[in-house]
């Protein structure tokens, strides 16, 4: 419908038009948001979607030095909207060879807490076990280390964490 006077459209037209694609923008942006936040449960994250608060997820392993590093924030890289951070060139490398060789089990949550409470815990990046060609990470402080209660019935709590993950990762 145009205004008789002018040939243009009434300005409530123009302002519904201009809302309408606001709109259809935000829904964009949401449906990409909720991509990455579904990720993000999934991830253990701190920060900036910083994965195993910083730490090098390649120095756990045997080929990166079989001991827990900080990553540097000058070498990293993004996957799937989550940032890994390497103590060298060399493993950062390694990791875009096969990075799911790398990541942490259950995310990088606490192994422990995912097998016994069915729950995403936070972890102690030096607190870990690293079996089987896999990495799991526990939480630990003064009063609770949960890698030790881990290893006294691993083969259970490992059996109970498969099961519980599906619906924690989501």
């Amino acid at each position: 419908m145009f205004h008789s006077d002018t040939g243009k459209r009434p300005l409530a037209v123009r302002f519904l038009g201009a809302a309408l694609a606001l709109a259809a923008s935000f829904a964009v942006l949401a449906v990409s948001a909720s991509g990455q936040a579904a990720q993000h449960r999934r991830v253990n994250l701190m920060g900036e979607a910083v994965a195993l608060v910083a730490y090098d997820p390649v120095s756990y392993f045997p080929e990166g030095g079989g001991k827990p590093q900080r990553g540097l924030i000058g070498i990293s890289t993004i996957l799937d909207g989550v940032t890994y951070r390497f103590a060298s060139e060399a493993n950062k490398k390694l990791f875009l060879t096969d990075p799911a060789k790398y990541q942490p089990a259950y995310g990088g949550w606490c192994a422990w807490a995912v097998g016994a409470l069915g729950k995403r815990v936070d972890v102690d990046p030096e607190s870990y076990v690293f079996r089987d060609g896999k990495l799991y990470l526990f939480y630990r402080d003064a009063q609770l280390d949960t890698r030790a209660l881990w290893l006294k019935d691993e083969q259970n709590l490992s059996r109970k964490a498969e099961a519980n993950w599906p619906s924690l990762a989501q």
